[in-house]
């Protein structure tokens, strides 16, 4: 089977939008074959399964209230909190999974994967496993993620990691926090130039 060519790994690549932003992942090499789908599930961290579970169940439980029309507003409310108790827990055991000794930053990121500046020049090809730690309690990722191009840049080098292997739901977790990036990114400058016109 031919491998595909570095043209058409760019364009997967291309095939979502990118937000800049600077947030944090781990990346380890991974030097054996890339696995199907039963086997990145293996590979998968027994935090990052859990959290998986407990957000499955979580939707599961708010979709079944909303269906009771019933319901007192004091347990409304409090299932609510119990629900926001939940996601701070689920938050707080990904970001127990960011290994400083494998920290680096990205300064970009999107569904089909991050740009990240690495310390050494890779090849292309090398595969690793990635976290990508989202701000603003957005939440975590682990993928397996392919390096499709590796450039100098300033004291490293920048590079394109394309992600391989991605549970769907997390995939559309990182789209919608580079869509949430960028709303707030457009607010921003939106009121920066509402102050600047005012001032003048």
């Amino acid at each position: 089977m031919l491998q595909p060519s570095s043209t058409q790994r760019l364009e997967e690549f291309n095939d979502y939008f990118q937000v800049e932003q600077s947030v944090s992942v781990n990346l380890v090499p991974f030097d054996a074959p890339l696995p199907d789908d039963d086997g990145f599930y293996q590979l998968l961290p027994d935090a990052f399964k859990m959290t998986s579970e407990l957000s499955a169940l979580n939707s599961s439980s708010s979709r079944a209230l909303t269906g009771i029309k019933d319901l007192q507003p004091e347990l409304i409310s409090y299932l609510q909190l119990q629900t926001r108790k939940i996601d701070a827990l689920m938050h707080y055991v990904l970001r127990n999974q960011d290994d400083s000794s494998q920290r680096f930053q990205a300064f970009s990121f999107g569904g089909s994967g991050v740009r990240v500046q690495l310390n050494d020049a890779a090849e292309p090809g090398q595969l690793y496993e990635l976290k990508l730690f989202l701000d603003h309690n957005e939440g975590a990722v682990f993928a397996l993620a392919e390096l499709i191009d590796c450039e100098p840049s300033g004291q490293g080098f920048l590079a394109r990691l394309l992600f391989r292997r991605i549970r769907e739901d997390d995939r559309d977790l990182v789209v919608r926090a580079s869509l949430h990036e960028q709303s707030r990114q457009l607010k921003r400058k939106a009121e920066a130039r509402q102050a600047q016109q005012t001032a003048t």
